[in-house]
């Protein structure tokens, strides 16, 4: 064998092996983001005990075979949560013309103070397509989980306190599958696309 061919049978391997591992690397890498997807929001739901700022239960139904924008947050947050509220609100009845059409689900992450009747009264300031939800801290808690967002308690003063929390909105298709998230002071126009992506699915 000539060293001609040697080298290209050399140079075959190296890429056939080179392009196995590029195939081996993108199923281990979606197999990882399966795994470590959000449940999906229906079957979540069903394993929590929570309810909306009328009181009723948080359940699918609650949501109307609707895409929802998902955010974590408590009232009595200074910025982060208003500013997040608001924006959502704004964007999806430019988008929609009609703020009825996705929700926007609002989990406190403060239940000692935001009960249901604090959490209507806050999202009155807001348009109408936004679902308050609380409940006791244990169920909050493992909603939260399924969805990996943190938070803290820290202390303000020696009788108050303010939460530190991931400001990150989870995107949900009508069918309640994880579908993205929006960041923290991500630009207008992205949150367009993103919302304009979503609606589109199903």
């Amino acid at each position: 064998m000539n060293l001609a061919k040697k080298n290209l049978i050399l140079l075959s391997s190296i890429i056939i092996s080179f392009v196995i591992i590029l195939i081996m690397t993108f199923l281990f890498a979606e197999y990882l983001s399966r795994k470590n997807a959000p449940e999906k929001l229906s079957e979540i739901i069903s394993k929590v005990n929570l309810i909306d700022h009328n009181g009723q239960a948080f359940k699918t139904t609650t949501l109307k075979n609707k895409p929802s924008l998902l955010f974590f947050g408590f009232t009595n947050c200074p910025e982060i949560c208003p500013t997040t509220l608001a924006d959502l609100s704004q964007i999806t009845k430019k988008v929609t013309l009609n703020n009825d059409l996705i929700n926007i689900i609002f989990v406190t992450l403060d239940p000692k103070r935001d009960n249901k009747e604090h959490l209507k009264d806050y999202i009155q300031y807001f348009d109408g397509n936004i679902i308050g939800v609380t409940g006791n801290k244990i169920e909050i808690k493992k909603f939260a989980d399924n969805w990996g967002v943190f938070y803290e308690t820290a202390k303000t003063t020696n009788s108050n306190y303010t939460l530190n929390h991931t400001a990150t909105v989870f995107m949900i298709d009508a069918l309640g599958n994880f579908r993205g998230t929006i960041a923290w002071g991500e630009n207008e126009s992205s949150i367009i696309q993103k919302i304009n992506n979503l609606r589109k699915i199903n």
